[in-house]
């Protein structure tokens, strides 16, 4: 089996789209041989890495043999590179070549040491102040925490992307497991798609957890997202819903991603 990468893969509709129709052409393979080609992609936000690792991760899993072919040189460079032999990886290409971090436990430690080192390193065309740092760390833990309390997965995928030309740095957060609708309507006892679902996740004072809950909530995110002239856009199942500065849009899609993907991102100029 042979997937074609498009021109552009960007943290859009069409993006999650894309992704979401490379795990329905794969979902029931097993010991095959699938090539990703990539003759035609000019760009890739590399925050989407989170979720070609969680579709690779998988397929891997099931005992198929993943090869890359015709990566230009610009795509190439943001994979590790020198460890593709070949266009296959010796073991594992989701955790050898795909830039993406796996987190296989709600391990908060391992998720702050990720940030620190991967996230907020100084970089000499984008700096963080202290304020922002702390508010990506709120932010991206309140997503994560959730993923692994109310998805049942056994692992989550995170990547990030900084635009340098336009200031800002996106953070995707992918789980595979139980989309946002199945918990909603358990707790509502209602039959809520998942666009409603997530319409009601993110509005104020609503949550899914006990009163034990100690988290900031999808709405503190929201404001802030506002206040900071971001985006916060969250995949679940078949429903993409996001929030541009103080403007919401959303939409059905007709195949499932199996899980969520939140991806946040951050205006960094002052």
């Amino acid at each position: 089996m042979e997937i074609e990468f498009p021109y552009k893969v960007l943290n859009n509709f069409q993006g999650y789209v894309f992704f979401s129709e490379m795990h329905h052409q794969t979902k029931n393979c097993y010991e095959e041989r699938i090539v990703l080609n990539f003759a035609n992609t000019k760009v890739i936000e590399s925050n989407l890495f989170a979720i070609l690792g969680s579709v690779v991760a998988g397929l891997e899993r099931r005992k198929n043999k993943i090869k890359l072919v015709n990566m230009q040189e610009s795509i190439l460079n943001l994979f590790n590179s020198k460890k593709l032999i070949n266009g296959s990886a010796r073991k594992y290409l989701w955790k050898s070549f795909v830039k993406c971090q796996q987190f296989a436990s709600a391990d908060e430690e391992a998720l702050s040491d990720y940030l620190v080192k991967r996230i907020f390193p100084e970089r000499p065309e984008i700096k963080l102040n202290q304020q922002l740092k702390m508010a990506v760390q709120l932010c991206v833990a309140e997503v994560y925490r959730n993923a692994f309390a109310h998805s049942n997965c056994k692992e989550v995928f995170i990547a990030h992307y900084y635009s340098v030309y336009n200031k800002k740095l996106i953070v995707s957060i992918v789980s595979q497991g139980r989309p946002f609708n199945l918990l909603v309507n358990k707790i509502l006892n209602k039959n809520l798609n998942n666009v409603g679902a997530i319409e009601w996740a993110v509005e104020e004072g609503n949550t899914t957890q006990e009163d034990t809950h100690k988290g900031i909530g999808l709405y503190t995110i929201r404001q802030f997202v506002k206040q900071n002239r971001g985006r916060i856009q969250i995949m679940s199942g078949d429903g993409v819903w996001k929030q541009v500065k103080h403007r919401t849009f959303s939409k059905l899609y007709e195949k499932e991603f199996p899980g969520s993907v939140v991806s946040l991102e951050f205006n960094l100029q002052e």
